[in-house]
């Protein structure tokens, strides 16, 4: 029997409030108790982890907070949080709260599709990818895409351009080229960008040139015409007298009506999308001069009418709380129509009935297919398209066809800046992906460990520099152990068992976090390079190297493939069969 005191002076600061953790026991399943207490009107700091914890209230009144939920609590109450919910207790009693926190590390990952496949937004092949495009959607997809695959997941990859945006044919016009020169020129340096930062997809679409692909998309429409799923509607569009042009996407230059801010229908500030006629203070893309209107017959699809059948599947998603609030903003409008085509003069897009299709619908007909499979979909895309893919999209497929669905998981991301403001590709503010001649396995891990999940981050040249020299020298240092490793090849013994276990929550915490249900390759990358410090100090026992270095090279496979490679080779093992071998 084995009885403890707690003395008040043992009581340390954390997570805002004073907290006493018993000595843990050792096993990864044992419980591990920690008495904690909140003064009056304080609160704990809002954090989330991997474990499930269940708070005791042993004196007090509190307020209990899991996520968007929140309740009443008092002495007595048993509060279950379960994995990854952000959670608070707050006092709100007369007099000290005190609570016991219970937690294990012990979890179960969850179980893997059969059958994935992993569609990425399509780059607009206005200009060349910068980092902050691969920092988003793309690295992401290739990052799940690897590790899938590394434990035999069936997956299927899937983007290619965004042909029809008029931002590609607008950008062609003031350099003064055709449109399908400089749309075929921007998607070779996208395409170069991709391999030059080793991401790869199995299909990649040419709109433009796929004319099955458009006739596809024709159908769709007239799919949707004939179920009165969009509708016919004279509307006042805006127009530039000056240059004789329907404003709409890069033409329009106006305010969103909704949060002020500059907005050319889809407003990077808040989310919300609305049709051209619905910006305020239009001005022309072009010349700059104020707009003035035309009465136009388009076809439009009212998006808030069919909001409830989506629903339902939306709260399946695992969203951030930005993209919650943008979802229900958009539910508590009264109203909400989008422009699916119109007449205009000089875009190059598909012809539908003598107008232009808006590359929005466009776009809700190719990934009919993928809400139409029995395949487990993920899709990933910036938060910037969040209004498209999780509410248009889903809405106006579901409205045509009750059978398809949302996508099973998403992996979403905000900006990534460069030097504290936005990349640009029309400023030439960028650092372009296919022009970087850096470490491109040191630029993975590290735009991994400051991906803009859910808030936008900061990219520096001089900290990537300073990351990427520290990351050689510890890679340096587990190489050359390696090759030490090989030439020994030491027999009879095995690693500790402290060392067996260390390794073994390692890869289980960072499965935990490159699941689909939970994905999130910024903690993973994290984790990588805390095991990678934890490696270079410990080097000196043979058989502990040795498991620790084969245990990074399990986990850079989806980060540093080529890392991963190499350290299998030095220590003799077999290398990741990576499915783009032939075409790096």
């Amino acid at each position: 029997m084995n009885i403890t005191s707690i003395d008040q002076a043992q009581y340390k600061n954390a997570y805002g409030i004073l907290c006493h953790s018993l000595p843990k026991t050792g096993s990864r399943d044992a419980l591990n108790p920690t008495f904690c207490q909140v003064e009056v009107g304080e609160k704990t700091t809002p954090h989330n982890h991997f474990e499930p914890e269940i708070f005791f209230i042993i004196q007090g009144q509190g307020e209990m907070t899991i996520g968007e939920k929140t309740r009443a609590v008092k002495a007595g109450d048993l509060v279950q949080i379960p994995p990854f919910s952000s959670h608070t207790l707050k006092n709100i009693g007369e007099s000290v709260l005190q609570f016991l926190s219970i937690y294990t590390e012990d979890y179960t990952v969850p179980a893997l599709p059969a059958e994935v496949v992993i569609t990425a937004a399509p780059p607009t092949p206005n200009g060349p990818l910068h980092l902050g495009h691969i920092s988003g959607p793309y690295l992401a997809a290739d990052i799940l895409s690897r590790y899938l695959r590394s434990k035999s997941v069936n997956v299927v990859t899937h983007s290619g351009t965004d042909d029809h945006q008029n931002y590609v044919s607008d950008k062609a016009r003031s350099l003064k080229l055709e449109t399908l020169e400089f749309r075929s020129h921007r998607r070779a340096r996208i395409q170069r960008g991709f391999n030059n930062m080793d991401i790869h997809f199995d299909e990649f679409i040419e709109p433009s040139q796929d004319y099955d692909y458009q006739n596809n998309i024709k159908t769709f429409f007239r799919r949707a015409v004939d179920a009165n799923i969009i509708q016919l509607e004279t509307i006042s569009m805006p127009h530039c007298n000056h240059c004789d042009l329907t404003l709409v996407d890069v033409h329009a230059d106006g305010t969103c009506p909704h949060c002020a801010s500059p907005s050319r229908g889809g407003c990077e500030t808040c989310g919300i999308v609305v049709p051209a006629y619905e910006l305020q203070s239009v001005h022309c893309g072009r010349c700059g001069q104020p707009a003035s209107s035309v009465i136009k017959s388009v076809y439009t699809f009212d998006l808030k009418s069919h909001l409830p059948l989506i629903v339902d599947d939306l709260a399946k998603l695992k969203l951030s709380p930005r993209l919650q609030q943008l979802v229900e903003q958009i539910q508590a409008m009264p109203s909400m129509k989008t422009l699916v085509a119109y007449a205009t003069e000089n875009d190059l897009g598909i012809q539908v009935d003598g107008r232009n299709l808006h590359v929005w619908f466009e776009m809700a007909a190719h990934y009919e297919s993928f809400a139409s499979s029995e395949k487990f979909w993920i899709h990933s895309f910036g938060f910037d398209n969040s209004f498209y893919y999780l509410l248009y999209i889903p809405a106006l497929l579901k409205a045509l066809n009750p059978k398809t669905k949302l996508p099973d998981a998403v992996i979403t991301n905000e900006f990534l800046l460069l030097d504290g403001a936005k990349f640009s590709t029309s400023r030439g503010h960028a650092i372009w992906a296919d022009e970087f001649t850096g470490n491109s396995e040191h630029l993975r891990l590290y735009l991994s460990t400051i991906r803009p999940a859910q808030k936008t981050s900061n990219f520096e040249m001089e900290s990537f520099n300073a990351f990427s020299t520290e990351l050689k020298m510890s890679l340096i240092k587990i190489l050359d152990r390696a090759a030490d490793i090989a030439t020994v090849k030491p027999f009879g013994t095995t690693a500790d068992n402290s060392v067996v276990i260390q390794t073994q929550r390692f890869l289980k915490d960072l499965e935990m976090n490159l699941v689909p249900q939970n994905f999130d390759p910024r903690q993973a990358s994290r984790l990588i390079l805390n095991f990678i410090d934890t490696t270079t100090q410990a080097l000196g026992n043979t058989k502990n190297d040795q498991l620790r270095i084969e245990t990074l090279a399990t986990a850079l496979i989806p980060f540093m493939p080529e890392t991963a490679n190499r350290i299998h080779s030095v220590l003799s093992l077999s290398p990741y069969q990576d499915p783009h071998a032939e075409a790096l």
